[in-house]
């Protein structure tokens, strides 16, 4: 319902630079871009999971993406797809482009295979009930809000090195003023289209191709929260022995 173009997006403007830093808010924008572009899509291997308390506007930006890919759009379980559920990759076989889940839990990741395997743009077997399995080729792209951190199991996992995780600011707007920006946010899309193109082809196709989600793993990984914390006693060039 709308065209790239170079146009004024102040509603916008001011809804993601009060939600998000500029560094969280540039991720978001590259995967927006990323799909505008739609060239380098079934190569990045990359999922989306914005994580913040509630309140904070996790949520907002996928109802901005929803805008953005009407049409375009499923919607997934991500409890389902981590748990290993039967039926679980049946919001997938339509092959989208974008696959949204506003109140998403991977708290208790258990099997990252279909995670792995979405997120990796592979051909997956979608199990429909009452329905012969079959496959699908995939460049689908995950977006999920959450107010629980990702549990990172291992390096072997995938997870590492397929998820960016986004954080919110905390910093909100009143009421008023947030929905009035929501409600003209949809005048326009063209701009902020063509945004966050110009952000994704500034950056480049490969911005997070190394991008090692730190924060969340110190969420949920004991050990290097640990050495994290103790980083510049090992960083002070002097030896650790075990009476330290």
């Amino acid at each position: 319902p709308y065209s790239l173009q170079y146009s004024p997006i102040p509603n916008y403007e001011k809804l993601m630079s009060t939600i998000y830093t500029v560094e969280e808010r540039k991720k978001l924008e590259w995967g927006i871009g990323l799909l505008v572009d739609g060239r380098y899509v079934k190569r990045t291997h990359k999922f989306f999971v914005i994580c913040g308390d509630p309140g904070t506007g996790k949520s907002t930006i996928l109802h901005i993406i929803e805008q953005l890919f009407h049409g375009y759009i499923s919607y997934f379980n991500a409890k389902e797809l981590g748990q290993g559920y039967t039926f679980a990759t049946a919001s997938f076989k339509d092959a989208p482009l974008v696959a949204i889940q506003t109140d998403g839990d991977l708290s208790h990741l258990y099997d990252n295979t279909l995670i792995n395997q979405i997120s990796g743009h592979e051909t997956i077997l979608v199990n429909e009930k009452g329905v012969k399995q079959y496959p699908v080729d995939l460049k689908t792209m995950m977006f999920m809000a959450t107010n629980k951190a990702v549990r990172i199991t291992d390096a072997q996992s995938g997870i590492i090195r397929r998820l960016i995780d986004v954080y919110p600011s905390n910093r909100t707007l009143k009421n008023a003023e947030y929905f009035n920006l929501i409600e003209n946010i949809q005048y326009e899309l063209g701009g902020i289209a063509q945004h966050c193109l110009n952000v994704f082809r500034n950056m480049g196709p490969n911005a997070y191709g190394s991008y090692v989600a730190k924060e969340m793993i110190a969420r949920t990984n004991d050990v290097y929260s640990f050495l994290s914390s103790q980083l510049e006693m090992f960083d002070d060039g002097e030896k650790v022995d075990a009476s330290t």
